[in-house]
Order: structure tokens, then sequence, then C-alpha cells
């Protein structure tokens, strides 16, 4: 598993990347979290898995966004993140 401070920089990157790097970034923490049963602690657990489940609603497209309320576009990802980066600097102070 990646440390707190190489997470937290992978999800700035998603911020900050254009819609199709966004997607594969986002690919690429979800597989990191999802993949990884090393994770011992759980609160630090809980905050990855929530985060890697909130970031499969996430749709850059807006008329496919129409086709669920689940769906949300680039302003709700920004806050969903900066949320998770939040909980994870509280976690373990950078």
């Amino acid at each position: 598993m990646k440390s707190n401070i190489e997470l937290i920089q992978l999800l700035q990157t998603v911020l900050e990347g254009e819609h199709r790097v966004k997607q594969m970034l986002i690919k690429k923490f979800q597989e990191e979290v999802w993949n990884d049963e090393s994770i011992q602690d759980e609160t630090l657990n809980e905050i990855l898995s929530e985060l890697a489940y909130d970031l499969d609603f996430y749709e850059s497209n807006e008329e496919w966004r129409k086709e669920s309320l689940s769906y949300y576009g680039d302003d709700r990802l920004e806050e969903v993140i900066k949320t998770a980066i939040q909980k994870l600097q509280n976690l373990s102070p950078i």
C-alpha cells in the first residue's frame, strides 16, 4: 500500500487532471484500494474504501449523468476528494 502522502498526491493529481486522465487515475486509485489486503488500520481502510466506492459515481459526461441521480460531476468530485484528503491528513498529519 502506498503511504498516506503518496495517496494524497495521487488524489491531488486527480483534481488537477483533465477528464481522460481523471478517469484513469480514479481507476488506478480504486484498484490500489480494493486489491490491497495489507491495510491494518481500520479507520484508514474505511476512509479509502468509502472514497473508492464514492468515486464509482463520478461521471465527467454531463449527458450520461442525466441517466441517474447517483452520478455526479467535477464539482462534487472535488468535494469528495478534498474531504478524503482532509481525513487522511487528520489521520496522520503531513
